[in-house]
């Protein structure tokens, strides 16, 4: 509305008085004020304190929105700085938001609680005045970009409003000419959120994208394993006195690969050959005496026993002494960590110390943890995507599945799965590490998306 107009509309409308056309000149220096502004926070101090000079107000509150689409508390009247984190700001942008989201947002109008949703009405009531005036910036594309909300205990009277339309306008032109006024992204996408319509659309088309199909994966460190290893373990208690292999060294069937300290077997095997020697003798001293002692006769056969007896222990000595040294059974790599780990350990029976592994038959080791468990069955599909290169995956089948959860050497719980490489595929290198994503049957996208928060609700609630 042009200045002429408004004080046509004075003149025959609801102000007759001098007064009241006095205002004019008011109006009219506040319009070349705010054009000669040379930035935007000098126009923004202007209009909520200077306003007051024209239209009586309790409060005037200047708000903008960001290029993102968020609503800022630029000025507060009678306020020099403004705390973004005090209630009253955070209350001030509820209702702000909400007033941008209304079919109405871009019109000057008069407001108040009832035209807020009645879980913001309290806010209202603890912050602003009963009346209020809405007053929109809105650029030449008519997008809005800004405003002012105008508070106080009366209502705004029509002459007042038709008063502050061309300043209005001015400042907002003011404020494009700034180039703060600009069509941005976060206005469009507020003002098209308003829209029931819009509204309506959006929320039709998350139900059908919720309803579409997916397959449900899930993620979890991975590691190449040798297939089907053959596992080396100490064949006698002793302590490891030397290694005759380096790690991931590719040995031959027959290869010494360690030694263990064969002091003890050594000496128990001297015993039992010295013990030997001494049955023999007293088995031939009694079959000598025999042919004159009848006596001795008879103890001939106990004599031959204790020989045989000493003769095992002899051999049972000999056979420990040999297994002080182990020998490689077939070709493989020797994998294990490091010689150092295991010079001068004790190892008991049956203690793994290495594993013998086909460098050209490898497969994927996944630690699934329990929270992320996902139903899946021999023959699902694996990727993997090694540390070294996850550029370029892996692709294999889920083989084996543990029925249980076991305890992971990191210490917690997880389901043990194992999955064959699929062919024409590079074999990696065993002992390489990365993440595995394995994949399950296929969901709905809400399924998908909500499967974990369900679960923890369940667990917390019991239900």
């Amino acid at each position: 509305m042009s200045v002429e107009a408004a004080k046509a509309t004075l003149v025959s409308g609801d102000a007759k008085s001098l007064d009241t056309r006095a205002l004019l000149p008011t109006l009219v220096s506040l319009e070349r004020e705010a054009r000669k502004k040379v930035s935007v926070e000098h126009l923004g101090f202007m209009a909520v304190n200077e306003t007051h000079r024209l239209v009586n107000y309790y409060q005037c509150v200047l708000w903008r929105l960001s290029s993102s689409g968020k609503i800022k508390i630029q000025s507060v009247s009678g306020v020099s700085g403004v705390d973004s984190d005090s209630q009253v700001v955070l209350s001030l942008r509820r209702l702000v938001k909400i007033l941008c989201r209304s079919e109405e947002s871009t019109r000057l109008r008069p407001i108040t609680n009832a035209d807020v949703p009645q879980k913001l009405q309290r806010d209202w009531d603890e912050w602003l005045p009963e009346h209020g005036l809405w007053c929109p910036f809105v650029n030449p594309q008519g997008q809005l970009f800004a405003g002012l909300l105008i508070t106080r205990d009366t209502v705004f009277r029509r002459f007042e409003i038709t008063l502050l339309e061309p300043l209005v306008e001015a400042y907002s032109h003011a404020w494009t000419a700034l180039g703060a006024g600009a069509s941005t992204g976060g206005a469009r996408l507020v003002q098209l959120i308003g829209k029931r319509s819009v509204q309506i659309a959006v929320l039709v088309l998350l139900a059908c994208l919720s309803a579409l199909p997916i397959r449900e994966s899930a993620l979890a460190p991975g590691e190449i394993i040798a297939h089907q290893p053959l596992i080396v373990s100490a064949p006698v208690r002793g302590v490891v006195k030397e290694f005759h292999v380096r790690p991931n060294e590719v040995v031959t069937a027959g290869r010494l690969l360690f030694s263990l300290d064969d002091t003890e077997a050594k000496s128990r095997f001297e015993i039992a050959e010295k013990s030997l020697a001494v049955a023999k003798a007293d088995y031939l001293r009694a079959t000598q005496k025999s042919f004159s002692d009848q006596r001795s006769k008879s103890e001939l056969e106990l004599f031959k026993a204790r020989v045989e007896a000493k003769q095992l222990e002899r051999d049972y000595a000999l056979a420990l002494r040999e297994r002080t040294k182990v020998h490689a059974d077939r070709d493989g790599i020797a994998v294990f960590a490091d010689v150092n780990d295991w010079i001068g350990q004790p190892v008991e029976v049956g203690q793994r110390i290495l594993v013998l592994a086909d460098p050209t038959r490898a497969e994927i080791q996944i630690w699934l943890a329990v929270e992320d468990g996902i139903n899946l069955e021999p023959g699902s599909d694996v990727k993997m995507f090694l540390n070294t290169d996850p550029t370029s995956p892996l692709k294999a089948k889920i083989r084996q599945t543990s029925y249980e959860p076991e305890k992971t050497p990191e210490g917690s719980l997880a389901f043990r799965l194992k999955a064959e490489l699929e062919p024409d595929q590079p074999v990696p290198r065993i002992g390489m590490k990365g993440t595995g994503k394995v994949y399950g049957e296929e969901v709905s996208i809400f399924y998908y998306i909500t499967r974990r928060p369900l679960s923890a609700l369940r667990q917390r609630l019991g239900v």
